[in-house]
């Protein structure tokens, strides 16, 4: 086993209590929020309207209904009279460690605002059959970015040919993980922001699938 493999539960004890520190409630990695303290992906948005609760709750149900022809299967609160619409769905992801996630809108209406949450971020790795919680992908990320440092300082020291073929493999190996995290979380990002920005637009009666 790798000696990098070995030291996760080391770091893993650190990273806790590095969290107990003061620090921002949020914080931002890979364009991707996410809270500091829980290490939970949310983003939310505060939207002002200048609109009655029913109406930007029409144009808001409208664009879901165009923008997700399974609407029927992932909504889950649709409620005009309180405001409240919530809905599930899942979007497929292209790398080697991940095959889709899955994620939850939560919409609040008011007059004149909404705000809109996204969060429950959930990944399917190929072979799974189960999502599991990215929440902790963060400090995950931190400790393959410690490890990879590591790799590299022995690398610079090591000069037996066996030893230097094992490090560069585990480096290849390491460098694979951070990129499907990477190309995940750029995944998840475009996605929420479409969702954000489709909603606004929606709202404000502009773009394709404005209620008409």
């Amino acid at each position: 086993m790798p000696l990098s493999i070995m030291k996760h539960s080391l770091l893993s004890t650190l990273l806790i209590v590095l969290l107990c520190f003061p620090e921002p409630a949020s914080a931002q990695k890979a364009g991707l929020p996410y809270n500091r303290f829980t290490g939970e992906i949310t983003q939310t948005k505060v939207v002002q309207t200048g609109q009655s609760k029913a109406k930007t709750c029409q144009a808001l149900r409208s664009w879901i209904f165009k923008t997700y022809p399974n609407y029927r299967e992932i909504m889950k609160v649709d409620d005009p009279g309180t405001g409240k619409i919530v809905y599930q769905d899942k979007e497929p992801i292209v790398s080697g460690k991940f095959k889709s996630f899955s994620y939850r809108v939560s919409i609040d209406v008011k007059d004149g605002l909404y705000s809109c949450t996204i969060d429950q971020v959930r990944t399917l790795g190929p072979g799974s059959t189960e999502f599991t919680s990215a929440d902790m992908d963060f400090p995950t990320i931190g400790i393959f970015k410690k490890d990879l440092d590591d790799v590299e300082r022995d690398i610079s020291y090591t000069t037996n040919k066996r030893e230097l073929a094992k490090l560069y493999k585990e480096r290849r190996t390491l460098k694979s993980f951070l990129l499907d995290y990477h190309k995940s979380h750029q995944t998840m990002l475009a996605q929420f922001n479409m969702i954000q920005n489709g909603l606004r637009l929606a709202v404000n009666g502009i773009g394709p699938l404005a209620a008409k």
